[in-house]
């Protein structure tokens, strides 16, 4: 094979204990890779979104986007007529494992060295890359599921657990897949398979700050600098760029600095004809001061539904964030107009957050109850008149649940729509959350941001082709912020308190610090239109049955009782909506 690097159609390959990679990137007429840009074919070598290159008895290959190449290139001494494979492998050579910590960008990558086969992940975990052991002398993986079921001895099968997380979750976060034996690596965890097994770590990223201990007007300086650095990496082959906009303080600062870095930049609002749910007008107003050219979708209900579709169609997993309709329809406009899109995700993991007060006294002080006292105690409340307000602080079976982003089903619920013992012992949510003492609210909740996935926005990329951007992701700010002191980042009644303090410089604080409600969209009445016929055509005519994955007497009285009026199953008639939806093109 060419030494020179070749585009690839999704990474994937089967290696063996004895040290053979087998399924070798550049055939696909046997392993019918995944699907690449069209424009791939086109880039000079170093802008290849996909490559993949052999050197002696090492081979590396890489999908996604580095932004540093040229500084690392400086860093190992490599002359310009070396692709980037190379140059990776160069810095490998030179730092060991530790290359990874030189790597800025969102990409994952393979390395295949001696007897050894390393599958890592960058922290935006904007790729995935799957893997199972077909056998124990071997490891698959491929950034796609379609590929890695091609490949020999990979099944398909549902994974029970998986599924139970899925209804109680909404989504199934990594390692975990849908399917058994089948596990996606974490997002920013370096993978090694060998022949004594598997170890999973997480390198640490980026280089080490400049200053352990800066004052609070010095982090607030370095911060400005590093986020402004990293948006202007990330801007620097835009030619037409939109930035997404909801006038919150995250993406706020994003156009602020970005429209700096690149003045023809727009922003882009998604708004919503419920006044409680629309954001445009702060979006607007910021938009306004900063100077820069405002766009405001608007979708209809036919948009939502064909975007519904479109994602049952598409996606890998089945996901049930209710915000996807809209992401993907603005992810597909911003494909047809922009070249590229920056995105705000990131700054709350970066950040954290402190829960809210009933969350914080029910964690610490009512989980210390009995169980069915805690049950009394709530239906008590709810009875008084002025009180129903503190029924949530007691009403839970476990202290995890009043931390979950949406209300997906119960373990009762599940048990009797699955037919089996549940537990959740196995998910990250559930394990990240026994991780902290009771105290320790503000670790623990910003922990959990982590441990809830971003895949809406990685799906709807996936799917649309859409190149989005992360800025609060680079390693330079994200580990910059992580290693501030608590109180640099949150003091009670200021979150993120030094982006607020950075977003003032740019933008007075009577325009956007107003309360905010996140990207929420009207998913009751979504599913009400039409006489509920998304309703009636997944929950009620879908082929349950056959798919054997939930009971479908239970399934249809979820519909019926939603229905007629019980508003509070929304989110549960939505998880089975997306589901039913997904299994009609993708189950076994």
């Amino acid at each position: 094979m060419a030494e020179d690097a070749v585009p690839l159609r999704g990474l994937h390959g089967i290696f063996t204990s004895g040290g053979q990679l087998l399924t070798l990137p550049d055939e696909p007429s046997t392993w019918h890779p995944a699907f690449v840009p069209d424009h791939a074919e086109k880039q000079p070598a170093a802008k290849r979104r996909q490559m993949w290159h052999r050197g002696g008895r090492r081979s590396l290959a890489i999908q996604g986007e580095l932004y540093n190449a040229a500084n690392l290139r400086r860093e190992v001494e490599a002359g310009e007529a070396l692709d980037l494979g190379q140059v990776l492998l160069l810095a490998h050579a030179r730092w060991g494992l530790d290359f990874i910590r030189h790597l800025e960008g969102q990409y994952v990558l393979t390395l295949h060295d001696g007897d050894r086969m390393r599958l890592y992940r960058d922290g935006s975990g904007a790729h995935q890359i799957y893997y199972c052991t077909p056998s124990p002398d071997r490891i698959a993986f491929a950034t796609r599921l379609d590929a890695l079921f091609r490949l020999p001895g990979v099944k398909r099968r549902i994974n029970r657990r998986a599924l139970h997380e899925y209804l109680r979750l909404l989504e199934i976060a990594a390692p975990h897949t849908l399917y058994e034996g089948i596990r996606a690596l974490a997002p920013g965890e370096l993978l090694t398979w060998s022949a004594s097994g598997i170890e999973t770590t997480r390198p640490a990223a980026g280089h080490p700050t400049s200053s352990s201990n800066p004052t609070y007007a010095e982090a607030e300086d370095a911060l400005d600098a590093r986020l402004r650095q990293s948006i202007a990496a990330r801007l620097e082959d835009a030619n037409r760029p939109a930035a997404f906009l909801s006038g919150g303080v995250d993406s706020s600062l994003l156009c602020a600095l970005a429209a700096q870095v690149q003045p023809t930049l727009t922003a882009v609002t998604v708004g919503f004809d419920e006044p409680n749910l629309d954001e445009t007008p702060v979006a607007r107003a910021v938009a306004k001061h900063l100077g820069i050219r405002h766009e405001v979708l608007r979708f209809s209900q036919q948009d939502y539904v064909r975007a519904f579709e479109v994602f049952a169609r598409e996606a890998e997993q089945p996901m049930a964030d209710p915000a996807l309709p809209p992401t993907l329809l603005a992810f597909e406009h911003c494909r047809a107009h922009y070249d590229l899109a920056l995105d705000g995700s990131g700054a709350d993991e970066a950040f954290g957050a402190m829960p809210p007060r009933h969350v914080r006294v029910g964690v610490e002080y009512a989980a210390l109850l009995p169980a069915g006292l805690r049950q009394a105690l709530a239906a008590a409340l709810r009875r008084l008149p002025g009180l129903e307000g503190y029924a949530p602080i007691f009403a839970f079976a476990h202290p995890a649940e009043l931390m979950l982003r949406w209300h997906g089903f119960t373990q009762r619920e599940i048990e009797a729509l699955c037919g089996e013992p549940v537990d959740f012992d196995h998910t990250l949510f559930y394990q990240t959350f026994a991780r902290f003492p009771r105290h320790a609210h503000f670790e623990r909740y910003s922990a959990l941001m982590d441990a809830m996935t971003c895949d809406r926005l990685h799906h709807a990329s996936d799917i649309t082709g859409l190149k989005v951007r992360y800025p609060y992701w680079a390693p330079e700010v994200d580990g910059y912020v992580r290693a501030l002191p608590m109180d640099y980042r949150y003091q009670p009644g200021e979150p993120k308190r030094l982006m607020r303090n950075l977003l003032a410089r740019y933008v007075p604080r009577e325009i956007w610090d107003t309360p905010k409600h996140g990207f929420d969209v009207p998913l009751q009445r979504f599913l009400a239109a039409e006489d509920f016929r998304l309703v009636r055509r997944y929950l009620l005519e879908a082929d349950w049955r056959r798919w054997q994955t939930l009971a479908p007497e239970g399934v249809a009285s979820y519909a019926r009782r939603f229905m007629a009026g019980d508003g509070s199953l929304t989110f549960r008639v939505w998880a089975l909506a997306v589901l039913a939806a997904w299994l009609e093109g993708h189950a076994p």
